[in-house]
């Protein structure tokens, strides 16, 4: 599992975690919420899959989510 913490840039790009989840979500990258993980402002994601799909997942990430 790889966890994000994003206070900082959902702060500096004024928008809510919620908001950062569904933009994964729109884009085919399956990700949860960190609030039952005990991180209001985290991203949990299991990298348990190929390592081909976690580097589309990434660039997609990239490319569609974390343009700022």
């Amino acid at each position: 599992m790889l966890f994000l913490h994003c206070e900082k840039y959902c702060k500096k790009n004024n928008i809510t975690i919620d908001e950062l989840i569904q933009k994964g979500w729109d884009i085919g990258v399956a990700w949860q919420q960190g609030a039952p993980f005990h991180d209001s402002w985290g991203i949990r994601m299991n990298l348990a899959l190929p390592y081909s799909l976690v580097l589309e997942a990434f660039d997609r990430l990239k490319r569609y989510v974390f343009t700022c």
